[in-house]
């Protein structure tokens, strides 16, 4: 059984990946690597599926581009683990998904992370405060954006 989900989240990750250049490709090689993903390449998967930074910018930058955005609260680093409910609230706000009542009377990570499981977009544990995978990045991105292509 859970070899069925790993055919579809190859070919989306493959999908994802043919569309970017040498530069997210070695952020999708290096989250792919990481037990726990770090903030930096996870804001430039994300900032840069929409758009928000070049793709040929760094990790760094798309800190920044997060910071100077005022996206989320507090200082992030580069290198430190990213949150499941920080993933799933970038996301939300960088794809301009609609929430669900809760999330749309207090937008955050907790509510992002919890609309995110209603939608089933993660898998196990949906509490806001654990860290992901690389992995999880990549799938959590591209079942999102596959989700919002088949919106209207």
């Amino acid at each position: 059984m859970r070899r069925l989900h790993v055919i579809p989240t190859l070919i989306v990750f493959v999908l994802f990946a043919a569309s970017l250049n040498a530069q997210s490709n070695q952020v999708v090689d290096r989250l792919l690597d990481q037990k726990v993903a770090s903030f930096g390449d996870a804001a430039y998967m994300i900032l840069s599926a929409a758009g928000t930074v070049p793709q040929d910018a760094s990790p760094a930058d798309a800190v920044a581009a997060v910071a100077s955005a005022k996206l989320l609260a507090g200082s992030h680093s580069e290198t430190q683990p990213i949150t499941l409910g920080e993933l799933c609230y970038l996301i939300m706000e960088t794809q301009k998904m609609k929430g669900g009542l809760l999330y749309m009377i207090f937008p955050g990570p907790r509510y992002a992370a919890r609309e995110f499981a209603y939608l089933r977009l993660v898998r196990g544990n949906a509490h806001p405060g654990r860290t992901v995978t690389g992995e999880e990045v990549i799938r959590i991105l591209g079942d999102a954006l596959d989700l919002k292509g088949g919106q209207s």
